[in-house]
């Protein structure tokens, strides 16, 4: 257990070091080229370091300063804000201090000669039309929402500018790290042919606001003019996403006359054509900026299929976040001397189960047994049975006399869950089977550290709120063999991952 803790803190340090090197390398990348993302960008082609102090002392950086913030720009063209006490204090010139968000779309060149070559030769559309959306309910739904989003900036021509991964009920904080945290933008815009920018190369807000912002935050914000529709943002109602909130954003409902659904539509197609399109008198604004408050909402004819197939499938996580699941892997499943120096595989064949629990059983009918509308543990005990069955089957076709003295072994079980009842950790611990806690490790009195069902990572506390669902997300594609709970949009999208990207066993229960 100890091991365990020690092995992800020096992850963390791992994680330290590697973004720092990534981000020098990047800035080394763009010093060395005339052709930057953007003319005038506040970033670099990775999250922005959050304080001047963090950017390699060899790029120089100039200051303006201001009774408000201080804006350093760096000679490799990274501009970050720091906000002062002052800033807090008066809404007008805090709106003024960071800008109107259609000024910055409208006056930025986001595609300069010559990267706007480089960006039409790799077959992406170079264009100045921006598309956006609101986040909704938990970190996979949001990312449902952003396959949908993807979708119709693609078929809009249209450059999408991606929220953040937002607070929701699972992790309640102020503000939301960057997709690029986690996902290959760069990488995705190139599989899918859809141009991309993220929030916080548009407009830069506090992070860690004093109250005097957290509890007035609409006084400070600008309008955002967005098209409703599913219900959300009618009449400026049943608005639930902390995008709004961490970006000083208040929602203005934008009326469409041809829209027979008043603000309730839900079908692909009608948000495409109609909500959506461009019209002959419409403002230069309105031709640059459209939004939509709900992509979640929307349904049509093969859009789950296309969803994956044109998003979901180039959407992959970056190497940061897979080399720290490495460093998990590592250490939960060392690979055994039995297997040979020369061997591929960094890591042994394992099963993956993701047992989703907590806030699920309270979706359960009033009076419904649990056994009822749950997956119980004996039944994925019978299906890893199964598994272990077709396995041994397969390897005893494959005896000779030269290997038939191998021991078949079954393979190690581990158990990404937010399962907390003692009695259902118990079955599991019974089983011998692998359970990750993203949590601490506890010590008594004295100091020793006190027995625990599952591997206390630290995580939560190395990294965040935000990086244990993403490990877990990340490591359920690593199995070589993954159960799932049909109820629970993570497993379906990690069976969708693990199978299309490494030719996995998949399976939903």
């Amino acid at each position: 257990m100890l091991l365990i803790c020690i092995s992800f803190m020096l992850m963390a340090l791992v994680h330290i070091h590697y973004t720092n090197n990534y981000y020098r390398h990047k800035e080394e990348e763009y010093a060395s080229s005339s052709s930057g993302r953007t003319a005038d960008p506040s970033y670099t082609d990775g999250k922005p370091p959050a304080a001047p102090h963090k950017i390699e002392p060899s790029i120089s950086f100039t200051t303006v300063d201001t009774t408000l913030a201080t804006t350093y720009t760096y000679s490799n063209g990274t501009r970050i804000k720091e906000f002062k006490p002052a800033f807090f204090q008066a809404a007008k010139p805090a709106q003024e201090e960071m800008g109107s968000f259609l000024k910055t779309l409208e006056t930025r060149s986001w595609w300069p000669a010559p990267h706007r070559e480089e960006v039409a030769a790799r077959g992406l559309p170079v264009t100045n039309k921006f598309f956006s959306y609101l986040p909704m309910g938990g970190g996979n739904n949001q990312f449902t929402s952003l396959q949908r989003a993807a979708l119709l900036a693609k078929d809009l021509g249209r450059t999408l500018i991606i929220p953040p991964i937002s607070p929701n009920s699972h992790i309640k904080v102020w503000a939301g790290p960057r997709y690029s945290e986690f996902y290959d933008l760069e990488s995705f815009s190139a599989q899918s042919g859809i141009p991309v920018l993220e929030w916080h190369d548009v407009k830069q807000t506090p992070e860690n606001p004093p109250s005097s912002l957290t509890h007035h935050w609409n006084t400070f914000g600008e309008d955002f003019p967005c098209i409703a529709n599913g219900g959300i943002g009618v009449e400026n109602g049943h608005l639930y996403d902390h995008f709004r909130t961490q970006f000083l954003m208040n929602f203005k409902s934008v009326a469409v006359a041809e829209d027979t659904t008043n603000g309730k539509a839900t079908d692909y197609s009608f948000a495409r054509d109609v909500l959506l399109k461009d019209r002959q008198d419409q403002s230069t604004t309105d031709s640059m900026w459209k939004c939509l408050s709900c992509p979640y909402f929307l349904n049509g004819p093969d859009l789950n299929d296309r969803a994956w197939k044109e998003i979901g499938l180039h959407m992959k996580f970056n190497a940061k976040v897979e080399a720290m699941v490495d460093e998990i892997l590592d250490t939960l499943l060392p690979r055994p001397a039995s297997v040979a120096a020369s061997s591929t595989r960094r890591h042994p064949e394992f099963i993956i189960v993701h047992l989703r629990r907590g806030d699920i059983v309270t979706k359960c009918k009033p009076g419904q047994d649990e056994k009822e509308c749950l997956v119980q543990i004996e039944e994925i005990a019978e299906k890893v049975d199964e598994i272990e069955k077709q396995r041994r089957t397969k390897a005893l076709a494959g005896t000779t006399e030269q290997n038939a003295d191998v021991v078949f072994e079954r393979l190690p079980v581990l158990v990404t869950t937010n399962e907390k009842r003692p009695e259902e950790l118990e079955k599991l611990e019974k089983l011998g089977w692998i359970m990750l806690d993203h949590g601490d490790v506890e010590r008594d009195d004295q100091g020793q550290i006190k027995p625990s069902k599952t591997k206390k990572l630290g995580t939560m506390t190395a990294l965040g709120p935000f990086y244990p669902p993403m490990l877990d997300a990340v490591l359920l594609t690593r199995g070589d063999y993954l159960i799932g709970m049909r109820n629970s949009r993570m497993s379906q999208l990690a069976t969708q991952r693990g199978s299309a990207w490494y030719g996995h066993t998949t399976m939903l229960m």
